[in-house]
């Protein structure tokens, strides 16, 4: 099957841009550990069951609707999270990496690269077009609320680390 490899880099921390909140690495770090962990409160239509292999890798079970996917994730601290499909016949490919990068200090930037099955067909509609445009803005989308986390403390328990 033919794969869709995509990448875009959101930026978190501008200085040009002072109304919006300037986040700390580890503050991003945690924020982007809570999305991978708990997608639910990112997308209300997601539900996740996690299996813990180690401090840095775990197993995530994604329900959304009759569809199921199960991926690994590993942490990298502070500096990297990779997802990769596994084990279940007839699952999609998909492997993602969510990349902390800071070109100058304190300027923080994400980098999100995809590679997955494309949704493309033979002579039909441009389907992978319209799933990079709806990854950046889900991108962009959680960035802005990892912001407001930054101000406010994560959900549920009121701490970085739930």
């Amino acid at each position: 099957m033919p794969r869709l490899e995509f990448e875009h880099i959101i930026q978190v921390n501008d200085p040009r841009q002072p109304h919006l909140p300037t986040m700390t690495r580890t503050q991003l770090w945690e924020g982007l550990v809570f999305r991978t962990r708990y997608p639910g409160h990112f997308n209300p239509s997601l539900s996740t069951s996690l299996q813990q292999i180690s401090a840095t890798k775990f197993v995530r079970h994604l329900r959304f609707g009759e569809d199921s996917l199960r991926d690994v994730v590993s942490l990298r601290p502070e500096q990297e999270i990779e997802t990769r499909t596994v084990g279940v016949v007839g699952q999609m490919f998909a492997h993602s990496i969510t990349r902390i990068e800071e070109p100058a200090p304190g300027h923080l930037v994400v980098r999100f690269f995809y590679c997955r099955d494309s949704s493309n067909e033979s002579g039909g509609l441009d389907v992978d077009s319209y799933l990079k445009e709806a990854y950046l803005q889900n991108d962009r989308d959680a960035i802005a609320e990892l912001r407001r986390f930054a101000l406010e403390g994560l959900p549920g328990s009121g701490s970085w680390l739930q």
